[in-house]
């Protein structure tokens, strides 16, 4: 079976267009054992989005969000893609959450997650990296929702959290009938999506950032102006790439006909623009832009990751300890890149563990 497959499968609804986004012949045709049907947790996650196309009247759109208004729509034509999956929980006896907040025994309403899928701002690993997910936060007990932000520009940042604020703000202004308790969430990505992720807390693009004009070199002036969000309670990352700048002092040690250029130079173009610079990186170095307020943080990555080198959830880690903030750090020794779920590996059990240090403030931090 491919993913091509699992699209035009009428069971999935129209929550099947975001299995994975802006697809090209070799991703369509690709088999689900390449992509790591077990490992993804291919099974469970497809019944999930079955179940919810099967409840809904409408082929599942009952369950995608589009964030910006029509009016924001017409003036930035490009807002109209955006796109949030809202995977409702299924409430357990079970379930637990901290003291403080209430229990599904006492109330229907929820925390909740919002999942951020990767893709190097070209498109989303929407299935393995969104939906996967939320459908194992919904046996947990809570409630998901799964980002699909803008792609494809050069440059695009920050236009992307731009859209992870508006979907906070979305969700918040929408917590009645989503079932959700305001102001309490964690956020989390993978790869490009835990790029996004990570800014939530940043110093100029977090929720504490004021409106601002931020020079970026050769991308010329970003205008910075945030939502009215909560912090987030915690954050997940997996597989960030923490320093862009890192990657550019690489690749201009590369040869010109270097294979790895195809790769790297497109995903700066996206961060930095067509004549990324140091400057226009700049302002997305994350470990230069957060301070020990920031949230109470999830690390995993993989040793043998040959997209996003280890080293990137290591300088976190360190950053991290020398900050004083509460984390968590898992590093495999295999398993490479964009393993969702991470079944049968190493790493397998992060995501309860993550939710479990989210919701439990007594769990010993900065593990290794």
């Amino acid at each position: 079976m491919t993913i091509g497959d699992l699209v035009k499968n009428p069971a999935y609804g129209l929550l099947s267009r975001y299995i994975f986004t802006y697809m090209t012949p070799d991703r369509y045709y690709a088999s689900l054992d390449s992509l790591g049907f077990k490992t993804a947790g291919f099974v469970p996650g497809l019944h999930r989005l079955e179940e919810l196309a099967a409840s809904d009247r409408q082929g599942g759109s009952s369950y995608i969000h589009r964030i910006y208004s029509a009016e924001d729509c017409l003036a930035n034509y490009d807002k109209a893609a955006v796109a949030l999956l809202h995977f409702p929980a299924k409430i357990r006896e079970t379930a637990s959450f901290s003291s403080d907040i209430q229990t599904p025994a006492s109330a229907p309403c929820t925390p909740y997650v919002l999942v951020i899928p990767g893709g190097a701002f070209n498109r989303q690993w929407g299935f393995i990296e969104g939906q996967a997910i939320a459908a194992a936060l919904n046996e947990m007990g809570y409630t998901a929702f799964v980002l699909y932000y803008r792609t494809k520009q050069e440059p695009l940042m920050p236009k992307p959290i731009e859209d992870m604020h508006r979907a906070v703000a979305y969700i918040e202004e929408h917590a009645a009938s989503f079932q959700i308790q305001k102001g309490h969430y964690m956020i989390g990505g993978f790869s490009a999506g835990a790029c996004l992720a990570q800014e939530i807390a940043s110093d100029n693009f977090g929720y504490a950032s004021r409106p601002a004009v931020i020079k970026a070199g050769s991308a010329g002036q970003i205008s910075w102006k945030p939502e009215a969000i909560p912090a987030p309670e915690a954050i997940f990352l997996a597989y960030t790439a923490c320093s862009n700048m890192d990657s550019y002092y690489r690749l201009q040690k590369l040869p010109a006909d270097s294979p790895q250029r195809a790769g790297m130079s497109p995903f700066l173009r996206r961060i930095g623009g067509p004549a990324f610079d140091e400057q226009s990186l700049e302002p997305f170095e994350i470990l230069r832009h957060i301070d020990s307020s920031y949230p109470k943080t999830y690390l995993l990555a993989n040793e043998d990751d040959d997209v996003v080198p280890v080293v990137n959830t290591r300088n976190f880690d360190a950053k991290l300890n020398e900050l004083g903030v509460a984390h968590i750090c898992r590093i495999g020794r295999t398993g490479g890149h964009s393993f969702g779920l991470g079944i049968g590996l190493e790493l397998e059990g992060w995501l309860e563990e993550a939710v479990q240090f989210w919701q439990n403030t007594n769990l010993a931090p900065a593990a290794h």
